[in-house]
């Protein structure tokens, strides 16, 4: 089983997550949008080595510190789809539209694919799933054998990402959580990209942005 920590970085709170191998040498940093010391520091407490920063989506508030990171360890950049190249690369206007320090186009060494398998060397594979709606890129990583999901900004504690920036889209936000994450086991862990965290089963049930998923499987459970 892969193990996990959390540091909260920037303005807008990223949950940016260490994810350790069993034996806890290796690790992947995912979304680490901003504050790099608070990164750097997060790694040398988990004691493992970084081999790959990988991202969810395109916004400045997960990926702004990725570069930094990446150079900082010699270590690639994956993720997300390749739907979200044009914010990477203009990522010094998404600075300017919320007064931050601007940033250089951030150019993946990867943009993962719906489906694919990423293997970092942790011990286990990972699933993408393409996830559009907040973002055309966005991608949530699942980690089956270890039981959590990393969301992003699709799916939140009772929640659901924002669908009003350039690029969202409400109805395709909650076809992605319906036919691609409502289906995992409910005990999975979803790992959001702010805020606490939560289960697959927890939003099922209590998700008010998921009510007509809920009446449809009532609907379908009556018949």
């Amino acid at each position: 089983m892969l193990s996990y920590s959390t540091v909260v970085v920037g303005a807008f709170q990223v949950n940016c997550r260490i994810i350790a191998s069993q034996d806890k040498t290796r690790c992947a940093i995912a979304d680490p949008g901003d504050d790099p010391e608070l990164v750097k520091n997060a790694v040398k407490r988990s004691g493992a080595k970084p081999v790959a920063v990988i991202l969810t989506h395109g916004h400045l508030d997960h990926c702004g510190a990725a570069a930094e990171i990446a150079a900082l360890y010699g270590i690639p950049v994956f993720g997300p789809e390749a739907g979200d190249r044009q914010l990477l690369e203009h990522l010094d206007v998404q600075a300017r539209m919320f007064g931050l320090a601007s940033k250089p186009a951030l150019r993946p060494d990867l943009f993962l694919s719906d489906n694919g398998i990423l293997d970092l060397n942790l011990g286990e594979e990972i699933r993408i799933l393409h996830c559009p709606g907040h973002t055309p890129g966005q991608v949530c990583y699942y980690f089956k054998e270890s039981g959590f999901l990393l969301s992003g900004d699709v799916l939140f504690r009772r929640s659901v990402g924002r669908s009003d920036f350039p690029g969202g889209d409400h109805d395709q936000l909650i076809s992605s959580i319906r036919d691609n994450l409502l289906i995992l086991p409910d005990d999975t862990a979803v790992l959001p990209g702010h805020g606490p965290d939560t289960t697959i089963g927890e939003e099922k049930l209590y998700n008010p942005f998921l009510s007509d998923f809920r009446h449809a499987k009532s609907r379908v459970r009556s018949r």
